[in-house]
């Protein structure tokens, strides 16, 4: 399966794109924790399925990269890690720190990609994290020396084996899989092809958490089941990202008696496969052909917003700092570091042109699934959201669930030590910020109409209202 064209290359513009690719192994080679998990501290205990990373240097002239993706089988990018590699990047490779786009699949069956984090989310590992910076930049390297003319097609499939995961519970609370809360099941599918129409690469963009399985086992979860079922489609070698929605409530539809549990290799295999023949009826029908962009218009933009916060006084942290567990290691840390002390914290916002028709925004943040219906819904399609790129922050919420609380808003936090939760008009300023940033992304063909994506809400009506 190649895909089939539907449209021929805009002959207004000379522009052309180009594309270089590689993919990197990056599994710990000794054990280390695995991050993701409060309650899983132990190193891991084998190598369930190797973890990788694929780079894909994109540039509008042959040679030059100005726009650099890194997709990779890591539970986010530390905020220090994506300092130091893209800083090396750009002395050794030439390529502008402002240019590189460092996503993670969120995997919670890697090691912590940083050393800023509480230990009790999975302890970074200095060797780990310098091994994964040196693997990376080599195969940046290999990417920009093998950079070749390609086009852009998309097309859209749907599979729906991610599940909301804020049920309301009788008690008060908020938590469990809810099958009539919000969700995403629309599969993204980029294909980058040769001039002779034989495929270079494949993107893959769907929204759900990858946290199949808990155990002390090295793995991909599902986006790398899905990357293997895939192979031998769309041809061994041809690399396959996977690009990571807003999941930031939506987990896997693994339920037993009501409740969520946690699979193995059997669950981890069917889902991935679910997703991969989602991938090959998308590549089966016809793709929409994007044209290129013009001299200049492939690149990087970043924008930060400040978001407000909620800080505990100083007083709130000296009673907290005995408490057992992530509260007292939290009011520790912050009392230790008063700078982290602070009413806002800053949200980066990465754009990313690569066609006409195919933008991706990067978030450095864990973000519920509304606000990916509301980038989607903005731009018809054409943009795609990647949180967990380039840094995190923690979860991003809207106003409802700010309201209704829970582990996103409530107790998530302390683990990236933010200084408190998000203050209400959180979501009012992700929105606007949402929208300055993609206010001039054109609008994709009406092909790609991307099913059940609300409007921004007006006075009356508020993303995460509806359940």
């Amino acid at each position: 399966m190649t895909g089939t064209s539907e449209t021929t290359p805009n002959s207004k513009t000379e522009a052309q794109l180009y594309a270089g690719t590689a993919t990197a192994d990056i599994t710990p080679a000794d054990p280390v924790p695995l991050a993701g998990f409060a309650v899983r501290l132990e190193p891991w205990e084998k190598v369930r399925a190797p973890l990788s990373a694929q780079v894909f240097a994109f540039g509008d002239a042959a040679g030059t990269c100005t726009a650099l993706l890194v997709c990779a089988d890591l539970l986010w990018w530390g905020p220090d890690t994506v300092a130091d590699l893209t800083r090396r990047i750009e002395a050794e490779h030439g390529v502008p720190a402002g240019s590189v786009v460092l996503h993670a699949s969120h995997t919670h069956c890697a090691p912590q990609p940083g050393l800023t984090f509480s230990p009790l989310l999975g302890r970074g590992d200095p060797a780990y994290v310098a091994r994964l910076t040196d693997t990376v930049l080599a195969a940046v390297g290999e990417a920009l020396t093998d950079m070749e003319p390609v086009y852009a097609e998309r097309g859209t499939g749907s599979c729906g084996f991610g599940i909301n995961r804020r049920r309301a519970n009788p008690d008060g609370t908020f938590g469990g899989p809810d099958p009539d809360g919000t969700n995403d099941p629309e599969v993204g599918v980029i294909r980058l092809a040769r001039p002779d129409g034989s495929t270079r690469a494949v993107l893959v963009h769907y929204t759900c958490h990858p946290v199949v399985s808990a155990d002390p086992q090295v793995s991909p979860d599902y986006p790398g089941a899905t990357r293997s079922a895939l192979e031998h489609t769309v041809g061994e070698g041809v690399p396959i990202g996977f690009l990571q929605g807003c999941c930031g409530d939506i987990n896997p539809n693994v339920v037993r008696d009501g409740e969520f549990h946690r699979g193995g290799d059997e669950e981890i295999e069917a889902i991935g496969r679910q997703l991969a023949a989602a991938v090959e009826d998308v590549l089966d029908r016809p793709l929409r052909r994007l044209p290129p962009l013009p001299p200049g218009g492939v690149a990087v933009r970043a924008h930060t917003v400040n978001l407000p916060l909620q800080p505990p006084s100083r007083d709130d942290l000296a009673r907290r700092r005995e408490a057992p567990g992530i509260v007292g290691d939290w009011a520790r840390r912050l009392l230790a570091e008063p700078g982290r002390l602070v009413d806002q914290v800053p949200l980066r916002l990465t754009r990313a042109d690569l066609a006409d028709g195919l933008t991706l925004l990067g978030l450095d943040a864990e973000v519920s699934v509304a606000y990916g219906h509301h980038v989607k819904r903005r731009t018809s399609g054409a943009a795609l959201p990647i949180p967990y790129t380039n840094g995190m922050i923690g979860y991003v919420v809207t106003a409802a669930q700010l309201r209704e609380g829970g582990y996103e808003p409530d107790q998530s936090y302390p683990y990236v030590y933010r200084a408190g939760r998000f203050a209400p008009a959180v979501q009012e300023h992700v929105l606007t910020a949402l929208d300055e940033v993609l206010g001039h992304v054109p609008e994709v063909p009406q092909v790609l109409e991307a099913p059940g994506v609300p409007d921004r809400p007006g006075p009356s009506t508020r993303i995460g209202d509806q359940r």
